[in-house]
């Protein structure tokens, strides 16, 4: 390779990079995320999101051997992580050809609107509109995924790990977006669809940073942005607090911020969800429901789902944005590494046959995943998303128990069965 080779090369490495940084830290400039009627909306989170998710849990592992001397992850724990994360996607990409709320913004924007804003006549202020009002629906989307039961359900599997970690931010519900999306609609009336779709996906890139033990207090920046140091809070049981996106300044405006004041390694379910399987954290809460209630009738239940879970007095504290952090206990570092929480539920001891099948599972999971996003027939991706669930159901087994067992077993031969049906149904296609 020759010097003007080797110097393009480095050059479109680094615009990946510039590009791929961009996107996990809201810093796309405004042009680029003025899209209007009928653009092609890109998929950051598949273009750059998943390989920046890679590079960004390598520099963390890294950055915790040389400086904390120590392995921030366990093998069980990151599996279930990205498990989680898989589920979510298979299950979305099978309900996304049940319930179509992603078209119900481009239908209130095209029927509805109050004052459509041209974005590429006025990015800047667009995007910083866009930004803060995203943040502003997740935030409340958030804050009830926490008060109602039914939020819960679907919201409690990202708590479910037991290690702070980039990983646990790959912890999803797989019901959760089914809930969400509508506290963002109203921006609709507003903007154009494909501008409110890239703004939603660079809101969820740049949450998975602050998911981490690794970094303290950054100073100025604590004020206004969401970071580690006030994440961490929401991750320590019970975590009703803290349900800020990109901005921190809707917890101190809304009342629901709490300040970290000492390093405990104590996050996760209250108590642990001792499961590392991704099917049964997004059932567990479910079944607490149905098993309170259904002594009263399917009407008790269904009463229970919207019950309220955690209530917040409704405030509104302007001059809270300029008060001080409380000084962290005993004068320690907000830098230091926390002491020794409650003992962690560690799953199955696996020697190295069995993480190299738990390895396989995943990565036939992530296969169907692709495959799943690309089928327009519903009957190729019910094949594709079923196959790719019932491995993470197999690999969750693996991770908790350790051992084949006949349900296991089954499983594996029903997603094999489904998989090759999907391949017979595509090349009958073709």
């Amino acid at each position: 390779m020759d010097r003007n080779s080797s110097s393009a090369l480095l050059s479109q490495v680094g615009r990946w990079l510039g590009n791929g940084f961009g996107c996990m830290f809201y810093l796309l400039p405004p042009h680029k995320l003025a899209l209007s009627k009928g653009d092609t909306v890109p998929n950051l989170i598949g273009t750059h999101g998943v390989a920046m998710f890679l590079v960004l849990m390598s520099l963390e592992l890294l950055a915790g051997f040389v400086f904390a001397r120590k392995c921030v992850y366990r093998f069980n724990d990151f599996m279930g992580s990205l498990s989680s994360g898989t589920s979510q996607q298979l299950f979305g990409a099978l309900a996304s050809k049940i319930i179509r709320h992603k078209r119900m913004y481009a239908l209130v924007h095209d029927n509805c609107s109050i004052l459509s804003v041209d974005v590429r006549e006025r990015p800047t202020a667009s995007w910083v509109l866009l930004m803060m009002g995203v943040d502003l629906a997740y935030y409340w989307a958030h804050r009830t995924l926490h008060g109602l039961h039914v939020g819960w359900a679907a919201h409690s599997v990202h708590h479910s790990g037991e290690d702070y970690n980039l990983a646990t931010a790959l912890r999803q519900g797989a019901l959760q977006p089914l809930m969400t999306w509508v506290f963002s609609l109203p921006l609709a009336l507003f903007f154009p669809a494909e501008s409110i779709s890239v703004h939603l996906q660079l809101n969820t890139l740049y949450q998975f940073w602050i998911h981490t033990e690794l970094c303290g207090r950054l100073g100025l920046l604590e004020y206004i942005l969401n970071t580690p140091f006030h994440h961490r809070m929401h991750h320590r049981p019970p975590g009703n607090c803290n349900y800020a996106g990109v901005l921190i300044i809707w917890d101190r405006l809304f009342s629901t911020y709490q300040t970290e004041t000492e390093r405990l390694d104590y996050v996760g379910l209250a108590p642990s969800a001792r499961t590392f399987n991704p099917v049964k954290l997004n059932l567990r809460y479910w079944q607490k429901i149905t098993k309170s209630f259904r002594c009263n009738g399917f009407r008790s239940v269904l009463r229970a789902c919207f019950m309220v879970r955690v209530r917040h007095a409704l405030g509104f504290s302007p001059r809270a944005l300029i008060d001080g952090f409380e000084e962290m206990k005993g004068g320690r570092s907000s830098w230091s590494l926390p002491d020794e929480g409650r003992p962690k539920y560690q799953g199955a001891n696996l020697d190295w046959t069995g993480k190299a099948a738990a390895v396989g599972l995943l990565f036939c999971s992530f296969v169907c995943l692709q495959k799943a996003e690309r089928h327009q027939s519903f009957a190729r991706l019910s094949c594709s998303a079923g196959g790719g669930l019932l491995c993470l159901f197999a690999l969750g087994d693996l991770l908790d128990l350790g051992s084949w067992d006949r349900s296991m077993i089954l499983k594996l031969l029903t997603a094999a069965s489904l998989i090759v049906t999907e391949s017979g149904l595509s090349r009958r296609a073709q």
